[in-house]
């Protein structure tokens, strides 16, 4: 079914609705540049309140689409006035005098702040299915869209092509093993080593909840929104608690008596392949079953680790 956006409720987003429109009126629809503000600029909340999940400290987000069109000479004027500096984006950054005024809107530590896109690179951030994006506009929060400019780009994205999500399982999935093996006991040359080893620990984990989210055929957040959200997927509900104590294994919150080393072995292999731990074993079976069900070819998970050379090479995706 084709994502639509979830309706705009400013009780969730924590601001208040008049403030949020008094400052996209003297802050965005007054930018230089063009007569067509209103007519063109689609303004979408997005971040963690466009989606509740904020707290008293949260930035509030906000994202303008328009027709490149319009961007082209809106980004020039607002260069030449020097509200923003960049000839490649649109992004305002504050100066800290600018943060303290902006507090005005919202109190406290909700600063607002905006960039400007254009509705074209949208739509091309769907044909090329960029999951990060695909997250952040499936989960915004719409305050205007002049003739459903943006909503018409959401409606026309029908979920990841078969083979394009088939390929992003195995990338990621791969990915996973990979910075596993980057920890593996005989890599162990000197403690300098400990800062790559303690990385690839992490990332391990990381992309083990990435592929949560592919399994259900749903873009991941960005990196750092990931442990937050990964609860909402079925298989992050159960394994969640689960990746949070490999975590503090890893960066030495927990199981403190034993080496840096030893705790970063002991995370890794209570991910990937300590067939002693009953909470493994059941990691790896549910997540094999997902990603089977998901269209991934049973032969190919069975050959799991034989197949990292399709990684290696680039056949699925970046070369790591």
């Amino acid at each position: 079914m084709p994502w639509k956006p979830p309706a705009w409720n400013p009780k969730e987003s924590g601001i208040g609705e008049d403030a949020l429109r008094r400052y996209v009126d003297e802050q965005i629809y007054s930018l230089p540049g063009t007569d067509r503000h209103r007519e063109a600029f689609t303004i979408l909340l997005t971040g963690s309140r466009a989606m509740g999940k904020h707290t008293p400290e949260s930035d509030v987000d906000i994202d303008v689409l328009c027709p490149q069109e319009v961007y082209i000479p809106l980004q020039k004027a607002c260069r030449d006035a020097g509200i923003t500096r960049s000839r490649e984006s649109f992004w305002c950054p504050l100066s800290l005098k600018e943060e303290e005024e902006w507090r005005r809107y919202f109190g406290g530590n909700s600063v607002p702040h905006f960039c400007v896109n254009t509705l074209e690179s949208v739509e091309r951030q769907f044909a090329d299915c960029d999951d990060v994006a695909l997250w952040i506009w499936s989960n915004a929060r719409i305050i205007a869209d002049p003739n459903r400019q943006f909503q018409r780009i959401l409606e026309g994205f029908a979920g990841y092509p078969a083979d394009v999500l088939v390929k992003k399982i195995k990338y990621h999935w791969l990915m996973c093993w990979y910075w596993g093996i980057e920890v593996y006991p005989f890599h162990h040359n000197s403690d300098s080593e400990l800062i790559t080893a303690g990385a690839a620990a992490l990332n391990a984990i990381l992309e083990m909840m990435r592929v949560f989210f592919l399994v259900e055929g749903r873009p991941y957040p960005y990196t750092e929104k990931l442990p937050h959200f990964v609860g909402t997927t079925k298989l992050g509900s159960r394994f969640g608690t689960f990746l949070e104590e490999l975590t503090s294994i890893a960066m030495g919150k927990s199981e403190r008596q034993l080496t840096a080393w030893e705790r970063l072995d002991m995370a890794s292999g209570l991910l990937l392949d300590d067939t002693n731990n009953p909470e493994t074993v059941e990691l790896e079976e549910q997540t094999t079953k997902a990603i089977i069900a998901a269209g991934v070819e049973k032969e190919w998970m069975d050959n799991y680790f034989a197949n990292m050379d399709e990684l290696l090479l680039g056949k699925l995706g970046p070369v790591p």
